[in-house]
């Protein structure tokens, strides 16, 4: 039987439920108590085909869209995505389209990986409804567009879930991996806000560890440690996190890149107001 290895995509906006998706698929359990994601959770599954097998890296993206250089640097090398929309808020859609389907062409150099939209939370609507019907013609609308199958999905009951993670292994066969870096996150311009610096600072260890889950555990221990929140963070906090950071890449990068990268990200705390 041959084997493959393939680096699969959650994106949508925040609560649209992409890690009760996860949750169900990977572990055959739910829970309702919502965890915001930071950087990107990763879990891993094998899935068995005919004359196959295919393990899904699942990186499941953070949802709020002021994080944008994080976003691209956990999209890097994606073979397929799975784009995840809220049936209870209509406004979840959109965003596919407006902002994630954006975001990935930008990192796939225009070349989009194959696709499948879910509208998550079908367990909570009535599917013969108004409120459905307006969600189908959407995902009819992009489905067409992007050539791109969509189910009605419930991370609660688990309906559509193990299907639409089987057809998406199937389907990242056909995408090369495509390496992504952006070295301008080192160089904004302008003002940066404190969210953008958050942003800018956990893309940045993304990129000098070479190694997505790795930054993600470590950028999520840290936020914890040092009770940063990241809807609403303070130069101040920012100010202990870069320190953080230089301390614990004294693990991973040799001393010269290490204050180098140090230097960048006071210069840009300079720029935060």
């Amino acid at each position: 039987m041959e084997s493959y290895k393939r680096k699969i995509l959650l994106l949508g906006d925040g609560a649209v439920g992409k890690t009760s998706l996860v949750r169900r698929f990977v572990d055959q359990r739910f829970d309702d108590k919502y965890i915001q994601t930071i950087g990107a959770n990763v879990k891993k599954k094998t899935i068995d085909y005919e004359n196959l097998s295919i393990t899904l890296l699942i990186y499941d993206l953070i949802g709020q869209q002021g994080f944008q250089e994080t976003q691209k640097a956990n999209m890097s090398g994606a073979n397929a995505a799975l784009m995840v929309c809220d049936l209870t808020r209509i406004k979840t859609t959109d965003s596919l389209e407006d902002y994630w389907i954006g975001l990935l062409k930008e990192v796939s150099d225009e070349e989009t990986p194959p696709m499948i939209f879910l509208a998550n939370k079908s367990d909570l609507i009535d599917p013969e409804g108004e409120e459905a019907r307006e969600f189908r013609a959407k995902l009819l609308y992009l489905s067409e567009k992007y050539n791109a199958k969509f189910y009605f999905t419930s991370a609660k009951t688990g309906a559509n879930v193990e299907i639409a993670f089987r057809d998406i292994g199937l389907l990242s066969l056909s995408h090369p991996s495509i390496p992504y870096f952006n070295d301008n996150v080192y160089n904004p311009k302008g003002e940066v806000s404190p969210t953008k610096a958050l942003d800018l600072f956990m893309s940045q260890l993304t990129l000098e560890l070479g190694d997505e889950e790795l930054a993600s555990s470590i950028i999520k221990k840290q936020i914890a440690d040092i009770g940063i929140d990241i809807n609403n963070p303070t130069k101040e906090k920012l100010e202990e996190l870069v320190k953080i950071i230089k301390e614990t890449e004294s693990v991973f990068v040799p001393e010269d890149k290490r204050e180098d990268y140090y230097l960048k990200r006071r210069n840009i705390l300079a720029k935060v107001k």
